[in-house]
């Protein structure tokens, strides 16, 4: 039996310490599985973002471009929240490996998964639109934000538990967030701290390539065809690497998540216990 259980009563540093052990004993196929399933986003996502950018100054097609991009954004979250949480399940069943994983096997969980999670998604997206317009006001925005984290939890709860209610997963959810609110803040800010990181050193090249852009622009090298293409294509690559960093941030959020709720149902309801007790059942 492996010690980086789901199920097992962790402190803070542990659980971040299993995001980061989860990704770097399974990184090769874990990045496989994100490049499988998330790059086609990343590509739609990034296409239109870069769209987007180039042309801004038909109004029409600047508003276009960002309904788009939110669509395919929420779409994509959707998905590496069921990728994640589903690699999670198999490492869990498996003893703590990813051996067997394939994304022809995941594959047939993903569409219906995915569904789910994006409704759970689209059905809370008000009050995550609600926290990010609140974070304008200090006092009231963060304690909004604080009170509304648990939400995050209902994901996890449905795949992994297979609870059909949403109103079910929702008080279970807050149930479980609020035993160890202290907690899930500190967890939640460290790893949003991680992803404004990756999303920083992913979006850097994007700004040089556009101050350069501006640069050459001025000159007479901007009326170069050559210079054109080069331009767009170069635009276009960085853009979707950014898009797929983005993906990969949201992906360690959602890793994060998925093993503190693990931890917080172990110590609030033995759920561990009862895991080792179905896993001795089934060795006699």
């Amino acid at each position: 039996m492996s010690s980086n259980r789901l199920y097992a009563r962790r402190t803070l540093s542990d659980t971040l310490n299993m995001v980061f052990d989860f990704v770097g004993e399974n990184w090769r196929k874990w990045f496989k599985l994100m490049i499988y399933f998330l790059l086609p986003f990343s590509v739609l996502l990034g296409a239109t973002i870069a769209t987007f950018y180039k042309d801004t100054e038909e109004f029409t097609m600047s508003t276009m471009g960002y309904v788009v991009s939110i669509i395919l954004f929420i779409v994509g979250c959707a998905v590496v929240t069921a990728l994640e949480i589903l690699l999670v399940k198999w490492h869990e069943d498996h003893n703590g490996t990813l051996d067997g994983c394939d994304a022809a096997g995941l594959w047939r969980m993903m569409p219906k998964t995915s569904l789910k999670c994006l409704g759970i998604i689209v059905l809370w997206s008000p009050v995550v639109a609600m926290e990010l317009v609140m974070i304008l006001v200090p006092v009231i925005g963060l304690g909004f934000i604080f009170v509304m984290l648990p939400i995050f939890m209902t994901c996890p709860i449905m795949i992994l538990e297979s609870n059909n209610s949403i109103s079910d997963m929702t008080k279970r959810a807050f149930s479980l967030g609020f035993k160890k609110w202290g907690t899930f803040i500190l967890i939640a800010v460290v790893m949003v701290l991680v992803a404004v990181l990756i999303n920083n050193a992913a979006t850097f090249p994007l700004g040089l390539f556009k101050a350069f852009e501006s640069l050459f622009e001025k000159s007479t090298t901007a009326d170069s065809m050559l210079w054109s293409f080069l331009a767009d294509v170069i635009r276009y690559v960085l853009c979707v690497a950014e898009c797929f960093v983005i993906f990969v941030g949201i992906g360690m959020f959602v890793l994060a998540i998925t093993f503190h709720y693990g931890s917080v149902a172990t110590e609030a309801e033995d759920l561990g216990l009862e895991s080792d007790i179905d896993d001795f059942a089934k060795l006699k």
